[in-house]
């Protein structure tokens, strides 16, 4: 039987300060307009994350995106697609490359002044 250990949240949100500020070091770390249609083959979308090499990838979007591309993302494989508020250190380096919709990185920007307040 393991035991498993809880992590402090303020250990947990520097944890994910630091692995993103890598992922920006190492260029790993992008930003992409939000997906105003519906994306419906996934080949288009294969085609576009090829394109702008973005293979092995989590997709960390805000909700509306999310719906317009789930259906054609869920066959790739070494793709996830997650919201803003699901976003985990775990996945975050699980991944190569993190990709952020434009509305997802201002709410989880929004997310990180809060946790930066209650951090100092």
């Amino acid at each position: 039987v393991y035991k498993v250990k809880k992590i402090n949240k303020k250990i947990r949100k520097i944890g994910l300060f630091h692995i993103l500020s890598k992922k920006n070091k190492i260029k790993s770390l992008f930003v992409v307009d939000d997906f105003k249609s519906e994306i419906k083959k996934t080949k288009i979308f294969n085609n576009f994350l090829k394109k702008n090499n973005l293979i092995n990838s989590l997709i960390i979007s805000d909700k509306d995106s999310k719906l317009k591309i789930i259906k054609s993302a869920r066959n790739i494989p070494n793709i996830k697609i997650i919201e803003q508020e699901g976003a985990n250190a775990y996945d975050i380096i699980k991944y190569k490359n993190v990709v952020f919709t434009t509305s997802s990185i201002k709410s989880f920007q929004d997310r990180i002044s809060k946790w930066k307040n209650s951090i100092t």
